[in-house]
């Protein structure tokens, strides 16, 4: 804790000693990435704070954090002791960031930020802010966070994912580009979203943590396609760059090229597209004093979130995989607790029950790395939403209460992500109703069947309304899509009633369907598949798609109250456990096998 408050404190020296009266600082890299290398985490750095979600004013002589539902408790733990404002997004009474600076920034005070971590969406967002007003408030780009080791990007060795896994060649991508309607108004466009640029040239990277990307831009006009990546990291791809016409800068390159507009002028670049989602302000200000910008959508977001059919089929695979690891996980835990009178030098911990479910994983043929840090919590951590266990916090795994764990892997044929909540010991009455009404959200969104059209918006309250009955309510999203071994969040297409984008669910997006339950102090449940979307009929009214389930693995019947399941619900859950059976068991061992037989027998 002495050396956040002493970061915080230094920081709070120059932002006096520069004339700034609000500095910014989100939880954020060079390309806005939701989860960004941790050297760019200068929130943690700052503060301690270690959730993926975080924004930081900090004045002369005090600090404001915002985070969201999923990390209050978790917040409010880590920032114990410090002199860090927690503030609860979304909650009544608690201003957002814009409603605390337009309250709280006199006439002639300075906001200021650094440009590289801070999106055009956001500037342009803050700078409306001193136009509205119309003040004398001013925004300053300034980095006041000095580390040395941001000097230098571009961590790890790329490579190529091939057309057996990616299903489309890099040049065919780059055409459909070129071939989008907001692309033909520009004479060019500058992607800087990493998962767009891996999933463009088909190359992958370890660059961020469980995320299969690299540092770089990407450059694409009517003529030329130029990268810009850390050069030394590209020597498996060089040859395969060249034959798909892709010519190599280095990363830092893209700030001395826009700044030179020979370098547009001479391949007639008039109109530049950018995704201002994506795109830094300091890259964006060098851009704006050229030529004309024009933003848009991000265009590779919009293609790759509907999956081929080769990524589909590739996918399926992955999961039978990942259902074979975490049903042998499963049935390890059944193993291991099925004494009563097992004594406490037997129990597991949320560490050591981590590291077994990946020692699983990586016993499947072409697993690559975990999809992000498995969430391994135990009774009360499990209502910590995205808990981390940490040497300090590592629970032993007792009884008579919930464990609760999402997980998920990158194999050469896709991503996985799962949670499954699983009872140790005995159920109370009320954990069992709570269990069963999570497990009957989740059947409910599992079970929809729309009208093209419709919305993640829409469909969010399919999954919340079995829980809003009861008075009860979970605060995230009930679903994310899924990216191709890229990032296992990936937009634009999710499911939450909260999100400001309204985006249709269309055939080929695959979408996690997971809600939850929290009880602070107690215990949390969280039950997670993916979802793929899929045509069902056309007739006179329009067009419906269903969702089909990828994620095999059983429910804890054990935990479940029949009587409270309708007779639609009982026979869905028999029909998935019959699938879970029916794929998962021939990779089994005889004691595996015969395990699981109960474990997914009718209801």
């Amino acid at each position: 804790m002495y050396d956040y408050k002493d970061r915080l404190l230094q920081l709070q020296k120059a932002v006096r000693d520069n004339g700034i009266d609000f500095y910014y600082i989100p939880l954020s890299d060079y390309h806005n990435s939701e989860i960004p290398n941790y050297r760019f985490n200068l929130i943690e750095y700052l503060t301690g704070f270690t959730g993926s979600n975080g924004t930081l004013i900090v004045t002369s002589d005090k600090a404001y954090m915002w985070t969201d539902g999923r990390y209050f408790i978790q917040a409010e733990i880590e920032l114990e002791g410090s002199d860090v404002i927690l503030m609860k997004q979304g909650l009544k009474g608690v201003p957002g960031v814009v409603e605390f600076l337009e309250a709280n920034m006199g006439s002639e005070d300075v906001l200021a930020f650094d440009g590289k971590v801070v999106n055009v969406d956001t500037y342009k967002k803050y700078n409306d802010i001193l136009l509205r007003h119309d003040m004398n408030r001013r925004i300053c780009d300034v980095n006041l966070v000095n580390r040395d080791d941001l000097d230098d990007v571009g961590y790890s060795n790329v490579w190529l994912l091939s057309d057996e896994y990616s299903g489309e060649s890099a040049v065919s991508k780059i055409n459909r580009i070129r071939e989008d309607e907001d692309y033909k108004k520009a004479d060019g466009v500058i992607i800087s979203n990493l998962c767009d640029i891996a999933w463009t040239l088909n190359l992958r990277g370890d660059d961020i943590n469980h995320v299969k990307v690299f540092y770089s831009y990407l450059v694409i006009t009517k003529r030329d396609v130029i990268l810009y990546a850390n050069k030394t990291r590209l020597k498996e791809v060089e040859e395969y760059l060249e034959d798909i016409g892709v010519e190599v800068r280095d990363y830092n390159d893209i700030y001395s090229d826009l700044l030179d507009s020979g370098f547009y002028r001479s391949r007639s670049i008039y109109k530049m597209l950018i995704d201002a989602k994506s795109l830094n302000t300091s890259l964006y200000t060098l851009l704006n004093e050229k030529i004309e910008v024009l933003s848009s959508d991000s265009i590779p977001s919009s293609l790759k979130c509907i999956k081929n059919e080769t990524e589909i089929n590739n996918t399926i695979k992955a999961h039978i995989k990942d259902g074979i690891a975490v049903t042998k996980f499963m049935y390890y835990l059944s193993c291991k607790y099925s004494d009563v009178d097992s004594g406490e030098d037997s129990y597991e911990t949320e560490i050591s029950l981590s590291d077994k479910l990946h020692e699983l994983r990586t016993r499947q043929e072409g697993f690559l790395d975990e999809s992000f840090d498995t969430i391994s919590a135990w009774a009360e951590h499990g209502a910590i939403v995205h808990y981390e266990a940490t040497l300090e916090t590592d629970a032993a795994i007792t009884r008579d209460s919930f464990y609760l764990v999402d997980s998920g892997g990158h194999y050469f044929e896709g991503t996985t992500d799962i949670t499954r909540t699983f009872l140790i010991g005995r159920a109370s009455p009320k954990m069992i109703k709570d269990y069963t009404l999570v497990l009957k959200s989740n059947i409910s969104l599992a079970r929809a069947k729309f009208l093209s059209g419709t919305t993640g918006k829409s469909l969010d309250m399919l999954a919340r309304d079995v829980l809003w009955q009861e008075g009860i309510d979970f605060l995230h999203g009930t679903g994310h899509g899924v990216g191709h071994i890229l990032s296992v969040h990936e937009g634009p297409n999710n499911i939450s009633f909260r999100n400001n984008r309204d985006i249709a669910i269309r055939p080929g997006m695959i979408t996690t369907d997971e809600p939850g339950l929290y009880l602070e102090g107690e215990y949390g449940i969280r039950l997670e598949n993916e979802l793929l979307c899929v045509e069902d009929e056309m007739i006179s009214y329009g067009t419906f798609y269903r969702f089909e389930c990828l994620t095999l693995v059983p429910f804890q019947l054990d935990c479940i109250d029949v009587g409270m399941l309708t007779d639609d619900e009982k026979e869905y859950l028999n029909n998935y456990h019959k699938k879970v059976y029916d794929d998962i068991s021939p990779y089994l061992n005889d004691d595996e096998r015969i395990w699981l037989k109960d474990m997914t027998r009718r209801v």
